[in-house]
């Protein structure tokens, strides 16, 4: 019941979900959904960055997909790893988010426009031509046999 509490409190609060973090406040999952950040990291490298499957992130094909496709790309850094809320408050007032969403097989992907941190309110880049468009895209083209690919196959 501990989490119909937390996001009961968040509904309150106008936002639509909570960001569960872990022991020293880890970035876990957002919701039910895996979190993914598009962001400069402190090394100055464009990365998009999730949490490691170490048994308590949900090791979806979404989530999967997602990483996949965008290390196909090779436009930024992807990677599974360690970052904390501490991070993510420190690369907004940087000015080095570009983007954040999460991800699930029911939403496929869903941008954050804002998190409420203790008392900051950290506004969240959103574009109509961001990753996580461009992922939803391209993940729906390839389910409804739009552009070809190995993860399935059109029947007719």
């Amino acid at each position: 019941a501990g989490p119909i509490y937390h996001q009961r409190e968040c509904a309150k609060q106008g936002f639509q979900q909570v960001l569960w973090l872990g022991p020293g406040d880890v970035v876990d999952e957002v919701g039910a959904m895996n979190f993914m950040i598009l962001w400069k990291n402190e090394q100055g490298e464009r990365e998009l960055a999730t949490a490691p499957l170490d048994g308590t992130i949900l090791p979806g094909v979404t989530r999967d997909s997602i990483l996949s496709l965008a290390r196909s790309w090779g436009e930024f850094k992807v990677s599974e790893r360690r970052f904390t809320i501490h991070d993510i408050v420190k690369a907004s007032e940087e000015g080095r988010i570009e983007e954040a969403f999460g991800c699930g097989t029911a939403a496929i992907v869903t941008q954050i426009e804002a998190m409420k941190v203790g008392d900051k309110l950290l506004d969240i880049p959103c574009s109509d031509k961001s990753v996580a468009k461009r992922v939803l895209d391209t993940i729906q083209d390839i389910q409804y046999g739009i552009t070809e690919n190995d993860w399935s196959v059109v029947i007719q």
